[in-house]
Order: C-alpha cells, then sequence, then structure tokens
C-alpha cells in the first residue's frame, strides 16, 4: 500500500518533535534558518548538543526532497540522527587546542568573495582573484561522514598565529590530497550511476548534446573523491602544469560549483565571453546548481607561459 505523503510544514514539525524525544537530556533542538555558503538563509533544524561548541544543522527542505521520494519517515528519521550521532556530537576533546595539532588538519575552501560578505566577517581568509579561500579543521571521520570546523578568528587566537600560517599549513596539506580527473562523459556515467534517474539520465544527455554542436570539445571535470569542495583544486600548480602538458598549452577552467571545476581548450568557436555565459546560465538559470553550491560566475584561464590562473572574463 502506498504510503501517503505529508505535508512539508507537518513533515517539519514531526521531524523537530522526533529530534527532541530522542536527545533529551543531551541539547536542545530549536528551529533557526541556517546560513550556507553565499550567504543564504535555508530553514533548518539546530540540534546543539550540552558543553560542546559543535553543532547539527539539518536543512528541512532538503531533508523533506529526500522524503518524498521514498515517503518513509522512519528512514528518514534514522538518517538523520545518524548524522547527528556521528558529526556534531564531537567530544571536546577532538578540537584541537594548540597549532601543533591543528596544522596537520587543515584544509581549505574555495567560495566566491563577493557573494559571501557576511560569512567572511567572522571568518579568516585569503583573496584569490575573485574568490576567497577560506580554512577548515578536520575532526573525525566515522560511517563515512566527515565532520569539519570553520577556522574562526577565536581558533586564531587561541593557536597564536595569522592568515598567512593557515594558508602555508593548509596549503602544504593541499598538496598531499587526491584529485580525480575525467572526462565529462565519464563523470555522468559515474554520476547517473549513482542516482539510478531516468529522467536526470535524459536531462544530462540532453546537455551533453548541446555542448557537442556548440563545438566545445573535450571537456574534463576536476575534484576530490568525495566530491566534497573540490573546487580548490584550481589552487594545485602542479595538477594545473600537468593538465597544460596534456593539453599542449593553457586552458579556460570553469567553476562548475564549488566541488568541481571544468577545465576544456579554447577554439575559434570558443571565447571566453562564450563560456562566461554557460557559466551564468548554468548558475542562475538552469535550475541544476543549489545557490549555496555556486562558485562563481566568472570564467578563468591557466596562462602555461606565466604559471598562474587569470579571470578570463
Amino acid at each position: 500500500m502506498e504510503k501517503k505523503q505529508m505535508e512539508y510544514m507537518q513533515f517539519k514539525e514531526r521531524l523537530k518533535e522526533a529530534l527532541q524525544e530522542h536527545f533529551l537530556g543531551r541539547g536542545e533542538v530549536y528551529y533557526d534558518k541556517g546560513k550556507k555558503t553565499n550567504d543564504t538563509d535555508k530553514e533548518a533544524v539546530i540540534v546543539r548538543p550540552f558543553r560542546t561548541m559543535v553543532q547539527a544543522t539539518i536543512y528541512t527542505e532538503d531533508m523533506y526532497e529526500g522524503y518524498k521520494y521514498t515517503r518513509d519517515f522512519e528512514k528518514c528519521m534514522k538518517e538523520v540522527i545518524q548524522a547527528c550521532e556521528t558529526v556534531p556530537f564531537v567530544d571536546e576533546r577532538y578540537i584541537p587546542k594548540t597549532w601543533e595539532s591543528a596544522k596537520g588538519r587543515l584544509h581549505m575552501r574555495v567560495i566566491n568573495k563577493n557573494w559571501n560578505k557576511e560569512g567572511l566577517k567572522r571568518m579568516p581568509y585569503r583573496e584569490y582573484l575573485d574568490l576567497a579561500i577560506v580554512f577548515y579543521v578536520f575532526i573525525k571521520e566515522e560511517r563515512g561522514l566527515m565532520a569539519t570546523l570553520p577556522v574562526s578568528r577565536e581558533c586564531m587566537k587561541l593557536w597564536g598565529v595569522d592568515v598567512k600560517t593557515l594558508w602555508e599549513a593548509s596549503r602544504k596539506n593541499l598538496e598531499e590530497e587526491i584529485f580525480r580527473i575525467e572526462t565529462i562523459e565519464a563523470a555522468i556515467e559515474n554520476t547517473l550511476a549513482e542516482m539510478k534517474d531516468a529522467e536526470i539520465e535524459e536531462i544530462f544527455h540532453n546537455d551533453m548534446k548541446g555542448m557537442e554542436m556548440e563545438g566545445i570539445g573535450k571537456i574534463y571535470v576536476v575534484t576530490n573523491p568525495c566530491r566534497n569542495y573540490g573546487a580548490r583544486a584550481i589552487l594545485r600548480k602542479d595538477l594545473l602544469q600537468r593538465l597544460a602538458k596534456e593539453q599542449g598549452g593553457g586552458f579556460y577552467i570553469l567553476p562548475c560549483s564549488v566541488h568541481e571545476i571544468l577545465i576544456l581548450k579554447g577554439n575559434d568557436m570558443v571565447t571566453a565571453e562564450n563560456l562566461k555565459s554557460m557559466v551564468y546560465e548554468i548558475n542562475h538559470c538552469s535550475g541544476t546548481i543549489e545557490p549555496e553550491e555556486c562558485l562563481s560566475d566568472s570564467v578563468y584561464y591557466y596562462n602555461k607561459d606565466k604559471d598562474r590562473v587569470e579571470v578570463a572574463a
């Protein structure tokens, strides 16, 4: 028998009540506006455990979209509770109190500088072109879920370091990170294999045909294995140098999202302005990228001779 689908408001209240019951005596549960990347606000349930500086932010609209596919509230709750138990309920001993214990666990993310003005007021960052490099400290990984904390100005004071020191330590860690480079066809096939959604498959294949018709040529996707803030690959000079050698010269870099970048060679039919229009269309009109996952409307170019990335348009 098909399960009846709850309306969003009913789902939201039931989710909150279930979380309050589960975490009774261990933390508080309340509604708030969760601030996401690009200063976007989303309605969220906050689970804040007692005696710790870490909290869980559960975006209710995202959870509801997942629920609508299965209409199985119990399964949905099980996933939420597992995430809450794994990520935010981190013992204080896991949070580094000294620079020596923190520096080997630092990671960076690239976000849009102008779209994150409010968030950047609270975080140390380094400017890079029209982007901002922000820093996160790895806490722990368990059952496939990763716990990280944004590095705040309070963290810098606690560790006695400046932004330059954060940058140098996180850059060293970045050099050891593995990145995956694959053709966009392979990336799409891998994604479809995971999603198994016929409607999405049709959209992807239509997009691919459009790219071929426009004469864009071979496109490569660069990201990390977990596809999480993999756009920081744009900061790996050795990777860009290797790609330039394989491409036979410089190339364009499209900010697909905060999670990946696209690499392609220019030709007579492909100009920076044409690519910029395409990036804007994907970011703001296609509906395929969530607002908080957009990285930039700019198009970048790796100049092989100068060994640097530049804003092309």
